[in-house]
């Protein structure tokens, strides 16, 4: 009894349980299949999972384009219709169990979450750079981020934040905005408006995230927005400097000047304490 194993596009083959995201595109195929049978891809709830196939009779090759629509759980299966003379054929998998979930997006811009969020994956190198910015894995990005928010409270409840471009802050986003010295965080000196650069690195990241045919590197960008989302709602981290962080550079840039020592590099960042700001603890 002849066998087809459903694959993706590129060759790889499907498992029996996948999770798509609403809007996504799955696209699918079985190659070397008689010419005498025809294939028609079912969802056993068409409103949640639609379905669409096309058959190349020079390749005797099917493609299937998959489509989620709504939230929920669905299944797809490729159902043969034997033609006359035409060999039993069986699929594998004969049934895909496919969770459909809802698109992510980020918390309200007005609040500190989403500010913070935006600045993580703004500042945070993506998992994509990871192996040339010297990030180790996901904990490690993590530390950056949370060392990025402690450098944000350290300049707001210094008691001269003007010595960060930020005179009379009042709120993490006067030091995310402060430029009296010149912008401190690149494309964030008219939040909520992002710079060009800033919000097509954010979108980019969101684009993967949301893209669950992309099996590379969508489970990873996942586990990096999950990472950024955590750290921005979860209560400030203890400071790992017992002076304070108040300053970080893309690693390897150095120092913003003579007044910052380096501390520590970690999640492709460098961080600085101060030489005349402390915190207490």
């Amino acid at each position: 009894m002849p066998n087809a194993l459903l694959k993706f596009a590129y060759d790889a083959p499907v498992p029996s349980v996948l999770t798509l995201v609403v809007g996504n595109k799955l696209r699918v195929k079985l190659e070397a299949i008689d010419k005498r049978q025809k294939l028609v891809a079912v969802s056993d709830i068409p409103n949640l999972l639609e379905v669409s196939g096309t058959h190349n009779s020079r390749a005797d090759s099917w493609a299937f384009v998959v489509t989620a629509m709504r939230e929920g759980n669905a299944k797809l299966a490729i159902q043969v219709q034997q033609g006359a003379g035409a060999p039993l054929l069986t699929i594998t998998p004969p049934l895909v169990n496919i969770t459909i979930r809802k698109p992510v997006s980020l918390p309200d811009a007005a609040s500190d979450a989403g500010m913070l969020m935006r600045l993580f994956l703004a500042e945070a190198p993506a998992p994509q750079t990871w192996r040339d910015a010297g990030v180790k894995d996901i904990e490690d990005a993590k530390q950056g981020m949370r060392m990025m928010r402690r450098v944000l409270h350290n300049r707001l409840n210094s008691k001269t934040p003007q010595d960060f471009g930020a005179p009379n802050a009042r709120s993490l986003t006067d030091i995310v905005r402060a430029s009296a010295h010149g912008v401190q965080f690149k494309g964030f000196d008219q939040y909520p408006k992002l710079g060009g650069g800033q919000e097509k690195t954010i979108n980019g990241v969101l684009a993967l995230v949301n893209d669950a045919t992309n099996i590379r590197w969508n489970a990873q960008y996942t586990a990096f927005y999950n990472a950024a989302l955590e750290v921005a709602t979860e209560n400030l981290a203890p400071d790992p400097s017992p002076t304070g962080l108040f300053g970080w550079r893309t690693a390897g840039s150095g120092a913003p000047s003579r007044d910052f020592p380096e501390f520590k590099t970690s999640g492709g960042n460098t961080f600085f304490t101060h030489a005349t700001q402390r915190i207490s603890q």
